[in-house]
């Protein structure tokens, strides 16, 4: 495709140059990102001994450190064995292909530990690079899906991991699987399940306010098209986020499609990879429950809030000659988040605009980041967080998607 060759050429990591040469007969039906930093070798077991193994899919991990860290002596033991789990196929600067023994499934190891990644572009570069050889490999046709499946080290992948997204319409640019922690631990996997339970709350209110960016942005359980990545230029390059702003991208150019009859499994752990995410919010709850605090989050009358501004869109059109008016129908909390987050400009933008493209335009400018702006700024100008519990006990729309 022409709009992912362009990618290649202009925007693409430097390792897509170095893919070439492969055995003209290789074949891949699926390909699967994963970026590895402190992680063992034990995951290597769980995929030699899955029924996806069978499937023909291209494991592509990229062994990754940021640059302010100097040891690498768990980089290297992963690599090596990677490396000693088959046969190599072939290999090329930092670019190794394993074949995984009695398996038509192979590994592309990425060595980017010995060349360390910026600091501050970590686990985005690292998914960005696995991505983008994806992207080559599937113009080269060694990749035969057009679909990349982004995860991490510590998932197990459902057996309907790639069949999952075959029933995907041709609208859909992103999927993202349901999912479910677990731990041996019970103080982590407690604080865990806390924690997955803000995350299915926020996205149920997001739900219940009708907006269009009620999706979970979890990097460890996407699948998405290689032209739709190509459109919007890949991964950002961000030491954590980098998902939550793909997604936020490739909701704009198609559906976001929640597959929630196939459950990645996530080993539920502390982490301190990244500035924030998951491992960095499980250990700062457990903090505060040893500290003997709650776990506070959103009030739901944000989500009110945000349903009123979402139900007013039409008239918004009518009234953007007169702001303040339309103002009258939101909430003070409203129309001070909205202001804050740039509505006066947005309208005056788009003062000349035919009603339906006004519309159109303001769903895409009210994308998921403004939302969350939105969230926080009346979150932090007079609706102040309260115990989780009580948040799922007085949220209609909890009470609701229970029955």
């Amino acid at each position: 495709m022409k709009v992912i060759e362009k990618y290649l050429q202009q925007y693409a990591e430097p390792e897509v140059i170095l893919i070439d040469n492969l055995p003209a007969e290789l074949r891949y039906h699926h390909v699967v990102v994963i970026p590895a930093y402190k992680e063992s070798a034990a995951f290597l077991k769980q995929f030699n001994e899955s029924c996806l193994l069978e499937q023909g899919f291209l494991l592509i991990l990229v062994v990754n450190q940021p640059e302010t860290e100097e040891e690498s002596r768990l980089q290297l033991a992963l690599q090596t064995e990677v490396l000693e789990s088959g046969s190599l196929l072939w290999q090329n600067q930092n670019l190794a292909l394993v074949q995984l023994a009695d398996s038509p499934s192979a590994i592309l190891v990425v060595d980017r530990f010995t060349k360390s990644i910026p600091a501050k572009q970590g686990v985005g570069l690292a998914r960005k690079i696995g991505a983008d050889l994806a992207c080559q490999l599937m113009q080269q046709q060694v990749v035969l899906s057009q679909w990349i499946h982004s995860t991490d080290a510590d998932a197990t992948l459902p057996a309907d991991y790639f069949s999952a997204i075959k029933s995907c319409n041709e609208d859909v640019a992103i999927a993202t699987y349901n999912f479910s922690h677990q731990c041996e631990d019970e103080k982590i996997y407690q604080a865990n399940a806390l924690y997955e339970q803000a995350m299915r709350y926020y996205v149920a209110g997001l739900t219940y306010a009708n907006s269009s960016y009620n999706f979970y942005t979890i990097g460890s359980l996407l699948a998405f098209k290689a032209q739709h990545y190509a459109q919007v230029r890949g991964f950002p390059k961000r030491s954590a986020g980098e998902d939550f702003y793909l997604i936020n991208k490739l909701s704009k150019l198609g559906k976001v499609l929640f597959i929630e009859h196939s459950t990645v499994i996530l080993k539920a752990r502390l982490s301190n990879r990244v500035p924030f995410g998951t491992g960095p919010a499980v250990e700062k709850i457990i903090t505060n429950a040893e500290q003997g605090l709650g776990y506070y989050y959103y009030h739901p009358a944000i989500f009110d809030d945000l349903k009123n501004v979402l139900a007013n869109l039409d008239t918004l059109f009518e009234l953007r000659f007169s702001l303040n008016t339309w103002f009258e129908k939101l909430s003070t909390n409203s129309k001070h988040a909205l202001l804050s987050i740039g509505l006066t400009k947005f309208v005056e933008q788009h003062l000349n605009a035919k009603k339906i493209q006004f519309e159109k335009q303001f769903i895409v400018w009210f994308d998921a980041f403004k939302t969350l702006k939105f969230i926080h700024h009346i979150r932090d100008n007079g609706v102040e967080s309260i115990l989780l519990s009580s948040a799922l006990e007085q949220a209609c729309f909890m009470q609701s998607s229970e029955n």
